[in-house]
């Protein structure tokens, strides 16, 4: 088994923290995983990115290139640093308006932003999209991810990042087998 994916946004939207759970949630699993991540000098609002490769044998290489998922929050990100080929491509519709040459086999569009926006904050976005990735995944599930994020995540966001991703798994379940 091997998974690669690739996170993607800006500066601010939790995409390093993103690559770290699941990375963290597939070590817990007993899988070999490795995180690699690129940014700007910007605090905010420049691209951001992680990658992360989950396998159940030894990674000698440790950069993302043949995707199976890219995982998108804003199209600065798809532009800058994201793979040109992907099985599956999850992107915020209103932040990716179109997708610098990304070949893909399935795309997968949704209101990510305005979904988090509606559990408490945007800044939810990317616990929504891994709650969306984990019903897609064969490797990471949903719980695996809720053991991570109830050990990694500040007592006080806990609660809000928990119904983030169920939320994020509930619309997952839906579009994964539409």
């Amino acid at each position: 088994m091997r998974e690669e994916l690739f996170i993607t946004g800006i500066g601010g939207q939790g995409i390093i923290l993103a690559g770290e759970l699941i990375a963290k949630a597939a070590m817990e699993k007993g899988y070999y995983a490795v995180m690699t991540k690129m940014y700007g000098a910007e605090v905010r609002g420049g691209a951001s990115s992680s990658g992360v490769i989950i396998s159940d044998n030894k990674i000698f290489f440790p950069f993302v290139r043949r995707p199976d998922y890219i995982l998108a929050l804003h199209e600065k990100g798809l532009r800058s640093h994201a793979p040109r080929n992907t099985k599956i491509l999850i992107i915020d519709e209103d932040l990716v308006r179109s997708l610098p040459n990304i070949s893909y086999e399935r795309l997968v569009k949704l209101p990510l932003i305005r979904i988090a926006e509606s559990i408490g904050a945007s800044i939810l976005a990317n616990m929504v999209l891994l709650g969306i990735y984990s019903a897609f995944s064969g490797s990471i599930s949903v719980e695996d991810l809720k053991k991570v994020i109830i050990s990694e995540v500040k007592e006080k966001y806990k609660e809000l990042n928990l119904r983030a991703l169920e939320k994020g798994y509930e619309i997952g379940k839906k579009v994964a087998h539409s």
